[in-house]
């Protein structure tokens, strides 16, 4: 039985070797399938050390991943969403371009105004339906309104690329990030991508999390299996303590028992000892409990934040290496219950809701601004002020290309000019007349006030001063706390109905979301289930009491979970008092 001593060294040396052989070999075409924390954007730094100056390019479709390896990297390479970097291309070879993700609903309005029975534009685009004719009337119209959404600009510039590779240069190296969540049209951009360099795909089959945009492990799957790339390893963890490393392991070997994950690529995943010394003595279990209510789960997690101690909230602000102390994560419902229970206690408490755009007459202003003939503002803008018989008469003129505001009557179009003008002056920071006010009144049914407010100049705000002796909290969806890190994560919501949603029928991507959550974790991770929702009566109306706690949990090893079981709000204080 080897020392601790030695394990160490021999990981030490190990890892020493499996980056070796990366940075040695002479592979154009290489491949790591490696888990969560294992070092992969480290990996990517050193290759482009390695291969010395020259033309590299780093893409990923996760902008928090692209700020983490500009960050690393940048002045090695350029740092690219998918889409920012078909932006720059477009713009670079037919000028200006602009993206604006609600232009998909402009479109499927227009096919429905148009009496064309069209439909799910953006899945056509991401399944790479070349021949459908969503895609043929979706360019058509992009082209009228001179505007791309973010699926039409990854098409556009792949098929550019097609019919002349020369639209972009030669790279020395190529790196490719997270390739377990890209859907076929970006796997057919990175076969184009990949015949202009020397190329690098990350990713890792268990943490495909996407499941809304037609993403599959598959083409991850099998580029892996293929003779076109030489295969590398990335087996050690230098994030999560011990525990949750054989957790993971333990919660995959579980899920193919039960007859999922078929096609897994098998790899190893070790927790890296000499980094997480500390971790392994005071973390030695994953914390389980079973709440009543959403409000208790909110008390468990203020009295466990109330507890950490100063050095580790020290630690997770360290300037280069900054962390959320905590990570809550969970159904967007639950975060927003515990973002309004917790606040007033953790003042640096942050939840980022949906950006979603909400399309309104602003944004038509917005784009009327810069341009007074743009059809797209003059489209949107109609949106508000016509009825549906004369939105379908605009859009059947346009089809034929005349410019919308050449179809709107003079008054229509001088109301809105008028307009415009006035929020000239109201950017430049000038005070607005009293009869530019009342005419502004006018022409926007009263809403004068509600103009102002939006286009005026807004001051500055002082920068809020940071109190890093408290700990920054992070709340965040399955989805959102992918390329995450965090001191403590909590999991919430953890109950059948939410993850998995149908227990019967669980999809790989739930798999692979609770996997991600788990592995967000550098100290210890909670995982709390509830009977928030979850209240069945019997047929005379009574309560029956039931436990909600995921299936998940039943893939767990006993001797990793610490279960402090159900708690009341007494035995909560208790428990951290």
């Amino acid at each position: 039985m080897p020392t601790k001593e030695e394990i160490i060294e021999a990981q030490k040396n190990e890892r020493a070797d499996c980056l070796k052989k990366i940075l040695e070999s002479k592979a154009s075409k290489k491949i790591i399938v490696a888990g969560a924390g294992t070092g992969k954007t480290f990996t990517f730094k050193e290759l482009l050390k390695a291969n010395g100056t020259g033309e590299n390019i780093a893409l990923t479709f996760i902008r928090k991943l692209t700020s983490d390896m500009f960050n690393s990297f940048g002045d090695l390479a350029e740092v690219k969403t998918f889409h920012s970097y078909c932006k720059k291309v477009l713009h670079q070879r037919n000028g200006k371009v602009d993206i604006y993700s609600f232009l998909t609903s402009i479109i499927e309005e227009d096919a429905l105004y148009l009496g064309l029975e069209l439909s799910e534009f953006d899945e056509k685009f991401e399944l790479l339906q070349e021949d459908s004719e969503e895609i043929g009337f979706y360019l058509s119209r992009g082209d009228y309104y001179e505007a791309v959404s973010f699926n039409d600009s990854v098409y556009r510039l792949y098929k550019l690329l097609k019919e002349d590779d020369s639209v972009i240069p030669a790279f020395n190296q190529i790196l490719i990030d997270e390739f377990q969540d890209f859907n076929p049209l970006e796997v057919a951009f990175i076969n184009e991508l990949e015949k202009k360099g020397n190329i690098l795909i990350v990713g890792d089959d268990d943490q495909a999390v996407y499941d809304y945009r037609n993403a599959s492990s598959s083409y991850l799957r099998g580029k892996y299996n293929s003779t076109e790339y030489e295969k590398f390893e990335l087996p050690f963890c230098t994030r999560c303590p011990e525990v949750v490393v054989k957790t993971c392991n333990n919660f995959l070997c579980s899920a193919v028992t039960m007859g999922h994950l078929s096609s897994r690529i098998q790899k190893r995943y070790e927790c890296f000892i000499d980094a997480k010394n500390d971790e392994n003595e005071k973390y030695k279990k994953i914390i389980t409990a079973y709440c009543t209510t959403g409000a208790m789960v909110a008390k468990y997690i203020k009295h466990f934040i109330l507890k950490i101690d100063a050095d580790e909230i020290s630690e997770s602000w360290k300037e280069g290496n900054e962390y959320p102390t905590v990570l809550i994560v969970g159904p967007g419902h639950y975060l927003k219950l515990m973002f309004e229970k917790l606040q007033s206690d953790f003042p640096q408490i942050q939840f980022e809701q949906s950006t979603d755009i909400t399309l309104n007459q602003f944004i038509a202003y917005d784009i009327l601004l810069k341009n007074q003939d743009h059809n797209l503002g003059w489209r949107v803008l109609i949106n508000f002020h016509l009825d549906e018989d004369g939105i379908r008469e605009v859009v059947e003129l346009s089809n034929d290309g005349a410019l919308i505001k050449d179809i709107l009557d003079s008054e229509f179009i001088g109301k809105h000019l008028r307009i415009i003008e006035k929020i000239r002056v109201i950017q430049s920071g000038e005070e607005l007349e009293q009869t530019a006010i009342e005419e502004l009144n006018q022409d926007t049914d009263g809403h004068a006030n509600a103009f102002i407010d939006y286009f005026e100049p807004k001051e500055e705000l002082p920068e809020i001063e940071i109190d890093k002796s408290k700990p920054s909290i992070l709340l965040k969806t399955f989805v959102g706390c992918k390329g995450l890190s965090s001191g403590f994560t909590f999991i919430i919501g953890a109950n059948n109905g939410s993850i998995p949603k149908d227990p019967s029928n669980i999809t790989e991507f739930e798999i692979s979301q609770f996997l991600v959550a788990m592995t967000r974790t550098r100290k210890q991770c909670h995982i709390i289930s509830d009977q928030w929702f979850i209240a069945p009566v019997d047929r005379e109306g009574n309560f029956i009491p039931r436990s909600g706690k995921t299936r998940f949990l039943q893939w767990l090893p006993l001797e990793s979970i610490e279960d402090k079981g159900t708690l009341s709000a007494k035995e909560i204080k208790a428990s951290y008092s």
